[in-house]
């Protein structure tokens, strides 16, 4: 029966909450301190009797999971009694540590607390499948991250700047292209009308940034300027200047969603994930007062401590 007190505005305000993800964040996260409260009770309070340690069959079980998770056969009972003694003494170890106050202030500590925290929040975006409809309509928004970039299949006649000079590579380059006129990349007479290359002197099935790793950024865009079927140039790389002969060039274009869904998915799922990290972050951060030091002071203090370290003085700054 429907409960006359609930309006269907009530109801509606009621579905926003609990689909908002940062109410996902709140509720993982109290469960994830249930849990850790239950499973661990001597870390979280002071235990009723401190020189007690008490390892159960269910902490048995979980050790040998964990074993066989590491693709080792399941323990035998004497490997499980060495295992339990084992977890005994890390028990003691760290009932000892807190005892004595080792775990404040401690960098590592504190940064693994942290990450755990940002694990929660990864482990709840990932909890968030989308509909083939909203990662359809995300992928439309987001097209040109997923684009297939071009290919070129490509020669090229090399001249070298440490060999000629900067000029005179350049210079000597264009000298043969006015030459060449219709003379293809495999005739013969081409044969030591150019300089060595170090590398290769045909490059196929090259997209942009593969090239641009090999020649440079000036190079690949100017390359991909190009029509097949002919000599251009010359062309500037890091190593010298360059005629190049277009083979075949294959036009960039969008991939259909389908063939690249998996990236899609993973990605949707990285801007889900920054999305609820940055609005929890918010939340959390928006419950603390937030003193921090003016960085210029910082900065400039830390300009005085190494200029007197370079003088060969020793500065102790006060805080």
């Amino acid at each position: 029966m429907t409960d006359p007190s609930q309006s269907p505005p009530r109801r509606r305000l009621v579905r926003a909450v609990l689909r908002d993800p940062l109410t996902h964040f709140l509720i993982g996260g109290a469960i994830l301190f249930a849990a850790f409260a239950a499973g661990a009770p001597e870390r979280v309070a002071a235990p009723a009797d401190p020189l007690r340690i008490e390892i159960t069959e269910d902490d048995l079980r979980q050790i040998a999971l964990v074993v066989v998770a590491q693709g080792r056969v399941i323990p035998t009972a004497e490997q499980l009694r060495d295992l339990a003694q084992q977890e005994a003494v890390e028990r003691v170890l760290v009932r000892e540590a807190l005892s004595l106050g080792l775990d404040q202030n401690d960098e590592i500590i504190n940064r693994r607390l942290a990450q755990k925290m940002d694990f929660l929040l990864a482990d709840l975006a990932a909890l968030d499948a989308p509909s083939d409809e909203v990662l359809r309509a995300w992928y439309d928004r987001n097209a040109a991250r997923f684009a297939v970039q071009p290919r070129a299949n490509f020669r090229h006649l090399f001249f070298s700047t440490d060999k000629r000079g900067g000029e005179g590579a350049r210079a000597a380059a264009a000298d043969l292209l006015a030459r060449l006129g219709n003379t293809g990349p495999a005739d013969p007479d081409l044969a030591g009308l150019a300089d060595p290359f170090m590398f290769r002197d045909y490059y196929g099935g090259k997209n942009p940034m593969e090239v641009t790793k090999e020649f440079g950024p000036d190079f690949a865009a100017e390359l991909y300027a190009q029509q097949p079927g002919r000599w251009a140039g010359p062309i500037r790389s890091g190593y010298g200047w360059h005629l190049v002969w277009i083979d075949s060039m294959e036009a960039g274009h969008i991939a259909d969603l389908d063939s690249v869904r998996e990236a899609v998915l993973s990605a949707w799922h990285e801007e889900r994930y920054q999305e609820i990290r940055k609005r929890a972050y918010d939340e959390m951060l928006s419950r603390y007062s937030i003193v921090m030091p003016d960085a210029a002071s910082v900065a400039g203090l830390l300009s005085e401590e190494t200029a007197s370290s370079r003088n060969g003085t020793t500065s102790l700054v006060m805080q």
